[in-house]
């Protein structure tokens, strides 16, 4: 791994040149989540907090057929990934990024649409020096920068960035361009940075007496407790929390007319907060839903994060971005739940 220091002008013809897609497959500036109307590239948002979407939707479409049946045989729908370039991806979404390669790629069968759209995308990894209320990444072992799993990292300092430049793609980003070593001075300056953000983080999360992380997770517990009803009871059942959640990679399968000569399968997001969760067909006396309580459900959801995945991937399910705390209808913060609930 190289680590030069990139000034910022030069880091934003960078840019400039690069073709970049946002979730809507539109040219942007130079940044995904930023404006696609945009006038002029900028680099802004790499000083600001993490993004209100993560970067879920680039690998797990929200919507895809996989395939497609007929008078011929089923076949699986190709898909085909162009080249993307992900700037300002943040440490908590490459650890979110790491609990889907468990789950898409790390059994006995490969998701080839996820693999595919993986082995095409250059990841521009950025610290947060700056963050929502709602982030808790230290709380859930997590720090508000990366040292792994990128293919450049960028440290914003004084006139510039630090970048630490881990692979082939990301030299190939950098292309031709070449730039000095960062020196002790800037190399000192972006790790008081660093301790000066996890000294923030965990002064912002300090009412929250909990602590977790890959090897160990709060006692909380089990999802017929009567304890979770105390939340539930907040829950208007809308998925957004699962929705916006980086590691939440549950799906639901159905089929559609795609022509008149051909059915589609399509996968789709789903959520364990509604009630036609895992639902069954059946008749009189069949429990048509394994979770039919809504309490049960949303205790699903959290045991997922801090047990069930634990157990099956040796990866915390939460990676502390607070998103479903922003999205959350019902003002439920998650924090507050495994705070109050884990022994």
């Amino acid at each position: 791994m190289s680590t030069t220091f990139v000034p910022r002008d030069r880091l934003l013809q960078i840019i400039s040149e690069q073709q970049t897609v946002t979730a809507a497959a539109t040219e942007t500036c130079g940044l995904p989540w930023w404006d696609a109307a945009c006038p002029a590239p900028s680099l802004q948002p790499l000083n600001e907090p993490r993004a209100a979407q993560s970067p879920k939707g680039f690998f797990l479409p929200a919507a895809e057929a996989v395939a497609r049946y007929g008078r011929e045989a089923t076949t699986a729908v190709e898909t085909e990934a162009a080249p993307l370039v992900l700037i300002g991806v943040r440490a908590c979404e490459l650890r979110a990024r790491k609990v889907l390669d468990a789950v898409m790629l790390g059994g006995d069968f490969k998701d080839p649409a996820y693999e595919r759209r993986r082995q095409q995308t250059t990841v521009i990894a950025c610290d947060c020096l700056t963050f929502a209320e709602t982030c808790f990444c230290p709380k859930v072992g997590g720090r508000p920068y990366a040292t792994e799993d990128f293919d450049i990292n960028l440290t914003p300092i004084d006139d510039g960035f630090i970048a630490e430049v881990a692979t082939e793609k990301g030299h190939a980003f950098l292309g031709d361009a070449k730039f000095p070593e960062a020196d002790s001075k800037q190399l000192a300056r972006r790790d008081e940075l660093r301790r000066q953000a996890i000294e923030r983080l965990q002064e912002q999360n300090a009412q929250f007496d909990f602590s977790a992380d890959d090897q160990s997770q709060p006692a909380l517990p089990e999802g017929d407790s009567p304890r979770w009803q105390q939340f539930a009871a907040d829950c208007v059942e809308c998925g957004a929390c699962t929705n916006i959640c980086p590691t939440c990679h549950c799906f639901y399968l159905y089929d559609q007319v795609a022509n008149p000569e051909e059915f589609e399968r399509v996968r789709n997001w789903d959520s364990c907060l509604f009630g036609t969760y895992h639902r069954m067909a059946g008749g009189e006396n069949v429990k048509l839903s394994p979770q039919p309580i809504l309490s049960s459900r949303l205790a699903n959801r959290v045991l997922h994060k801090f047990v069930y995945s634990p157990q099956q991937y040796d990866l915390l399910g939460c990676v502390g971005c607070g998103r479903c705390i922003d999205a959350c209808l019902g003002a439920i913060d998650i924090r507050q739940v495994v705070a109050e609930l884990g022994e």
